[in-house]
């Protein structure tokens, strides 16, 4: 590079640099905010880190229990043989079959009671439920619970 391009583009330089003359009154006030100094950094962002109160068993149940919600509002009693439903979460590994259940009418409601395995990690575990259908909300549910446990 030749001298007089060299002295050109150190000029050019310099005037990007001294350019302007604002104040910090000129600045806008919120350009940057830290909330926090010592941020932590999740491993994947698309999953929430699980504080100390929360185990990941609670947490997997609690997804099947969804499962099978979905599985017994979502079947067609007319189609199912032997009136049972196979269903598995892939994203716990647990499966099970829900069985016995039984569509009727409560309170201008249609509703289905039903018992439903969870075969996973942490044991097998049967279930009762009871699902109703509120024309204004859609299902809702009655009670899902581990199979003689009257305190939930």
């Amino acid at each position: 590079m030749n001298a007089t391009a060299l002295v050109g583009v150190l000029a050019l330089l310099s005037g990007c640099a001294m350019g302007t003359t604002s104040t910090e009154s000129d600045l806008p006030t919120s350009a940057i905010s830290i909330a926090d100094s010592t941020p932590t950094i999740a491993s994947n962002p698309f999953t929430p880190e699980l504080s100390a109160s929360q185990n990941p068993s609670t947490t997997d149940r609690l997804l099947d229990e969804d499962t099978i919600r979905l599985a017994v509002t979502t079947a067609d009693l007319s189609k199912l043989p032997g009136n049972a439903i196979s269903w598995a979460n892939q994203a716990t590994g647990s499966s099970g079959i829900i069985s016995d259940v039984q569509q009727r009418v409560e309170a201008g409601q249609t509703c289905r009671s039903f018992k439903a395995t969870r075969s996973a990690y942490d044991g097998v575990i049967l279930y009762e439920g009871d699902v109703c259908l509120d024309g204004g909300s859609g299902w809702w549910t009655r009670m899902l619970r581990p199979f003689g446990d009257n305190n939930t």
